[in-house]
């Protein structure tokens, strides 16, 4: 039953938080730095990712394999890492409630402590490796990663922007991680990929990463809501997502608007035209309900599939 898979994924993240604990570095004057980035790493839902399609082979019952446990590690240190650099590049003094490590030891430091990580990620993900293939997909999705960032890098304070731009700047920055990570489990399942099962871990971790991005959004314009880190962040930094963008198609009045530099003038169009809000919601509602479509007819574990259908009903509803 999907309770008994909930049940065991709650272990498994368990084990991958100790796994966590263990992680050191040689670097003396650091190593406390190290320690608290590697301790505040959240709700853990990429690793999740990797531990819930690890199980997804009909084949995979009971305790996991301390590969499968070091992958979901490595893949949330990846994780990690990049939000240790958007820290810097943002200067967001805080991040799940917590002083960023930037506003404490500098940029220079906080720049090497996250790719500090970022190597150790790669050292890890090296050892477990069942095959060079696995290595190519980790690199080439650390690429799409960073070219996401940097497709929306080259787009800041530009209003011509489409929302093919951001789709193409989030599929990469985020979308491709959570794919990632639901690729990462099928790989060190120690079974022979299925076919079928690989194309719905693509589905599912792409259209679920698309939608933790729209949500997360969504959130930086709406100011009663407590994230753990500063509000209207994009739009002071010239980064125009959903809810934006969707008001330049409706009002070319909003460009003029939105070209003042004035975050608070923008929350309130956007409260004035509650409907852009509203379209942003349905679009993360409709990438949620294309990762449980994907789910359908997948050759997966039938408890690990009501499980993850679980999981997109209750974000579903939380949009």
């Amino acid at each position: 039953m999907a309770e008994g898979q909930g049940l065991l994924l709650r272990k498994d993240l368990e084990r991958v938080i100790d796994r966590l604990h263990q992680e050191r570095t040689h670097v003396a004057p650091y190593q406390e730095d190290y320690r608290r980035l590697l301790d505040n790493h959240g709700k853990m839902i990429r690793a999740a990712m990797v531990v819930l399609f690890a199980r997804a082979g009909a084949r995979t019952e009971g305790h996991l394999d301390d590969t499968v446990i070091t992958g979901a590690a490595a893949i949330e240190m990846l994780h990690l890492a990049t939000l240790v650099h958007d820290d810097v590049l943002d200067n967001a003094p805080i991040r799940r409630n917590k002083p960023t490590v930037h506003t404490i030891r500098g940029n220079k430091a906080a720049i090497y402590l996250g790719d500090l990580i970022l190597s150790r990620y790669m050292e890890i993900m090296a050892s477990i490796a069942p095959d060079t293939g696995f290595i190519r997909e980790q690199a080439g999705t650390v690429c799409e990663i960073v070219g996401g960032e940097l497709y929306q890098e080259s787009e800041r304070h530009h209003t011509h922007i489409t929302i093919d731009d951001y789709d193409r700047a989030i599929s990469g920055k985020t979308a491709a991680l959570f794919r990632l990570a639901c690729l990462t489990g099928i790989r060190l399942d120690d079974q022979p990929t299925d076919p079928a099962l690989e194309r719905t871990a693509r589905d599912f971790g792409g259209n679920l990463g698309m939608a933790f991005q729209i949500i997360d959004d969504i959130n930086d314009f709406d100011l009663d809501r407590d994230t753990g880190k500063p509000k209207l962040e994009d739009i002071r930094d010239g980064i125009y997502t959903l809810p934006v963008l969707l008001g330049f198609q409706e009002d070319e009045n909003f460009r003029t608007l939105v070209q003042q530099d004035d975050p608070n003038l923008v929350v309130d169009y956007l409260r004035a035209h509650p409907q852009l809000m509203e379209s942003s919601r349905q679009t993360a509602k409709d990438c949620l309900r294309r990762a449980s479509d994907s789910l359908e007819d997948s050759p997966m574990n039938k408890d690990v599939r009501d499980l993850l259908q679980r999981i997109t009903v209750k974000l579903t509803a939380q949009v």
